[in-house]
């Protein structure tokens, strides 16, 4: 096993940032969602609130953030986790990408929401790309 060096911490804090806000705003979804849905301003414009919709996202966000939280333990060993964790992030922010490219919502309305929606998968894949780069990445385990 490598001893952990500077990068591979910049790889532990990519993932922890990405972790903890994924928790916060499903954590946020889930104990207040006609709050949450009146914080979020972009939100508003998809139509009415829905808690139980709102409490289900919540809980996948909650769900990503604990398997990123796990990974960030040791990102060289469990860098799959990392890629699960990851994966419902990149999906959100790829259906966003989707909904500007064909028109369903304007681009104003997606680069307000990507910090969060791009910003969580794309330090998830920041990070595992560092670890690839490095042949980091363990295999066969």
């Amino acid at each position: 096993m490598p001893r952990f060096d500077a990068l591979d911490r910049l790889v532990q804090l990519l993932l922890l940032i990405a972790a903890v806000t994924t928790i916060a705003n499903g954590l946020f979804m889930l104990a207040r969602p006609l709050d949450w849905y009146v914080f979020v301003p972009t939100v508003v414009t998809t139509g009415p609130p829905n808690q139980h919709f709102i409490r289900d996202i919540g809980l996948a966000y909650i769900g990503s953030g604990l398997i990123l939280l796990y990974a960030t333990a040791n990102p060289i060993r469990r860098w799959r986790a990392a890629v699960v964790g990851g994966l419902w992030l990149a999906f959100h922010g790829a259906l966003h990408i989707y909904e500007v490219a064909a028109g369903i919502c304007g681009p104003a309305t997606f680069w307000a929401d990507a910090p969060a929606v791009i910003g969580q998968p794309a330090l998830v894949i920041a990070a595992l790309a560092i670890l690839a780069a490095r042949g980091r990445i363990q295999r066969g385990i």
